[in-house]
């Protein structure tokens, strides 16, 4: 189950690939980039983590303060069991999802009908397969943010999330428009925090911050040593005088 993250950060979704919403509306993977993307795998037939992920993201999504879904960043829930209609999604999304109305226009449920669904969610590195004896999919909790081209940024995993993270990981996905930005708490944000990925949780980027240190003490100490010299040759020129 375990994404080989080496090999898939930086893949690019198909732009061409044709999903198909709760509403039998047919759709383009391009027309939700340009923004970043929180890609989430599902199944509609699941009663256990699907719903809990969808949901739990949902709630989180709603205490994110610097981004706007929809405007900054969008989501995609996409079915990966190719028994999934757009009637199932429906359901799905109103009976189990837990997506408040109001996301509705950032955040999309999809199928892949009649499409490589092994392969969609094989560009980025998700695999999956089917237990007879637990009756149900076997595949990873995992969000995967995805840059305004589509390329995976970051994988986040399991179905606690906190809004630090989703912040982060969203900023992660939009560092091309932060390297350009004139935003200073944006700048500061990219670059002074970094992924853990044995502990799966941002932190502060300690060897920058380590090097910064260390630029700026060595600064100090050469204008306080510099201060210093001029004040002697100061003092001297005082006593000859």
């Amino acid at each position: 189950m375990q994404i080989d993250e080496p090999r898939f950060l930086g893949n690019r979704l198909q732009r061409e690939t044709v999903l198909t919403d709760t509403e039998g509306r047919n759709f383009r993977v391009a027309e939700m980039m340009g923004k970043p993307l929180i890609l989430l795998l599902s199944y509609y037939g699941c009663d256990g983590t699907c719903p809990a992920m969808n949901a739990e993201l949902a709630k989180v999504l709603e205490k994110v303060g610097r981004f706007k879904l929809g405007k900054d960043y969008r989501v995609l829930t996409v079915s990966f069991d190719k028994r999934d209609t757009p009637a199932t999604a429906k359901q799905f999304l109103a009976n189990a999802a837990g997506v408040p109305e109001a996301m509705r226009d950032g955040w999309r449920h999809a199928v892949l009908q009649g499409g490589d669904v092994q392969g969609f969610a094989g560009e980025v590195g998700f695999r999956f397969f089917w237990s007879d004896a637990a009756k149900a999919f076997l595949h990873p909790n995992v969000l995967v943010f995805l840059t305004p081209e589509g390329r995976v940024a970051r994988y986040i995993y399991g179905t606690r999330m906190d809004v630090r993270t989703i912040e982060l990981a969203i900023t992660d996905a939009d560092w091309e428009r932060i390297s350009n930005s004139t935003a200073v708490f944006d700048i500061f944000t990219g670059a002074c925090f970094s992924y853990n990925y044995a502990e799966g949780r941002y932190q502060w980027n300690y060897s920058l911050l380590a090097g910064v240190g260390s630029l700026l003490l060595g600064l100090v100490s050469m204008g306080a040593g510099a201060l210093i010299y001029r004040r002697r040759m100061s003092r001297r020129g005082a006593k000859r005088n």
